[in-house]
């Protein structure tokens, strides 16, 4: 697949938005667990930030930087992580279980390595800057994440893991 470094970061912005709409959808629908609720919010608060960070990183490069071919992988990855659609996913929702697995083959989608290629590649940092933003963008959201399938693996009825929306 052929495209700029401005083409590979539209797409990762894209699909960025688009896990936050999905997060987003999944709040609403299980605002009425506390706990729930807040993992979801916690997983909207996580995408804004990526995405304004891929944003950051898009504004600190030239036009010439922007114009320059992308990895193609990389571009098909991020291509790919973009054709996410909210809306059908959500619609295939009928309970915390069936929100946590979607959310899980969202989180292990191609956008975490998408990401983490872009900071490497195109964000001018000091590598041990660069890794602590790894560290934080993404190993704490998929941290996190664990712990919630944790509690839904345990069969945890106070968090929603049975009852449908």
């Amino acid at each position: 697949m052929k495209g700029t470094t401005g083409d590979l970061l539209a797409k990762i912005i894209a699909a960025e938005k688009k896990a936050q709409i999905f997060y987003e959808g999944l709040y609403r629908m299980f605002e009425h667990v506390p706990r729930v609720a807040a993992f979801w919010q916690d997983m909207v608060d996580d995408e804004k930030a990526h995405r304004h960070l891929m944003e950051k990183v898009r504004a600190g490069l030239t036009p010439e930087e922007l114009q320059a071919p992308a990895d193609p992988e990389m571009l098909h990855k991020a291509s790919v992580a973009a054709r996410f659609s909210p809306d059908r996913a959500l619609r295939r929702i009928h309970g915390l279980n069936d929100a946590y697995e979607i959310a899980l083959d969202l989180e292990q989608s191609e956008i975490n390595a998408v990401f983490e290629f872009v900071l490497a590649e195109h964000a001018y940092l000091e590598e041990e800057v660069r890794d602590r933003m790894v560290e934080l963008y993404l190993r704490v959201h998929i941290k996190r994440f664990q712990e919630l399938g944790g509690e839904l693996a345990s069969g945890c009825e106070g968090i929603g893991g049975r009852k449908v929306v």
